[in-house]
């Protein structure tokens, strides 16, 4: 009997969703699928399935033969799934790997000759089970109408328009902001126009929903591609976490200290301390003498060193304080960490607004 008359599908078009029975051995296994990649591609078909007695997960490939093994990859993390159901040609996926999908920004299957992006609101209609359904992230789909700057952008929604913030990265810009050497533009805001102008996008929410100014805030998705973390891995924007919405700060700060590293956009000409220096005393103190300590994590500072300073672009190379009551105190990554305010004036940073 061959694979095209053991399957019975019955597309259920609204939600992307495929429900059939594959008849193994005179039994039938129901299966929930989502297609990724259909035959009107003119490539592979690819399906996301799950078994519902036992929850396992599955990738299942048509039109090509059956490998033994295919690769994932997320947010650059790289694994391999081995062919457990050669009739079928379904790849198991283990729940680690079913975890790193559904947490990452961007995946993408690799199968000999074909490099096959798996969307994320794809891979949580598929996967996502009815425990974690109840975290699954809103998405709402819209059209872009108009460019703001580099992290604003108004989006018809069906019935009507809306400001939409991105959430977790920030492009202000100042007169301190190199020319960008990749393509996109001299400023954040060209990079933007180029990335969402006209574009279908996805819109996924966090925590908080709107901003104090009544702004949607949101994860924008063009295709695969999130812009935001685009943005900053091409150097255009800074990571800047607001809680509650802190689901992609990991991926976003990695993202940063790549874009630092390679020296792209803002930090292509930003020749700041990671350490406060920017005033000649705090550079002449010997380690003993200097106040403060180095933080504790990324995001941390040691609870007897609370006071956090802070370099960036954006301060034009000069350190700021944050205290623990301040507004922006859990968004900012520490460079060095105080036991006071004193000794942070000591050391040479200014005080922040916020």
């Amino acid at each position: 009997m061959t694979r095209s008359t053991r399957i019975a599908t019955a597309l259920l078009l609204a939600a992307g969703v495929v429900q059939f029975a594959l008849l193994s051995q005179g039994r039938a296994t129901n299966l929930t699928q989502v297609i990724v990649q259909g035959p009107a591609s003119g490539g592979p078909r690819v399906a996301l399935g799950v078994e519902p007695k036992t929850r396992k997960r599955y990738v299942l490939l048509a039109g090509l033969p059956a490998y033994p093994t295919i690769d994932v990859m997320c947010d650059g993390r790289r694994r391999t799934l081995a062919l457990t159901r050669p009739d079928d040609q379904a790849y198991e996926v283990s729940a680690e790997i079913v975890t790193m999908m559904l947490d990452a920004i961007e995946c993408r299957l690799f199968v000999p000759d074909h490099d096959i992006a798996l969307a994320r609101q794809q891979l949580w209609t598929a996967w996502a089970t009815a425990a974690r359904n109840a975290d699954a992230p809103q998405v709402l789909l819209g059209q872009v109408v108009d460019v703001i700057d580099g992290n604003t952008i108004r989006v018809e929604l069906g019935d009507r328009a809306e400001t939409v913030r991105y959430i977790g990265i920030d492009t202000r810009q100042t007169d301190q902001t190199p020319r960008s050497p990749e393509p996109g533009g001299r400023d954040a805001s060209d990079a933007n126009r180029q990335l969402v102008a006209r574009q279908q996008v996805r819109l996924e929410l966090d925590v908080a929903e709107r901003d104090r100014n009544g702004h949607l805030l949101a994860y924008v998705y063009v295709g695969p591609q999130m812009v935001n973390a685009e943005l900053v891995r091409r150097g255009q924007a800074e990571v800047l976490t607001v809680p509650p919405n802190m689901r992609y700060r990991d991926v976003l700060v990695t993202l940063e200290q790549e874009a630092r590293d390679q020296k792209r956009g803002l930090w292509a000409e930003f020749s700041g301390p990671t350490t406060p220096t920017s005033v000649a005393d705090a550079g002449r103190m010997g380690p003993s003498e200097r106040p403060g300590v180095g933080p504790e994590g990324p995001w941390t500072c040691p609870a007897l060193q609370p006071v956090k300073g802070s370099t960036t672009v954006y301060s034009g190379g000069r350190c700021l304080y944050y205290v623990p009551e301040g507004e922006l105190y859990n968004a900012t990554k520490p460079d060095r960490c105080y036991k006071s305010v004193d000794d942070a004036r000591m050391d040479g940073c200014l005080a922040s607004k916020r």
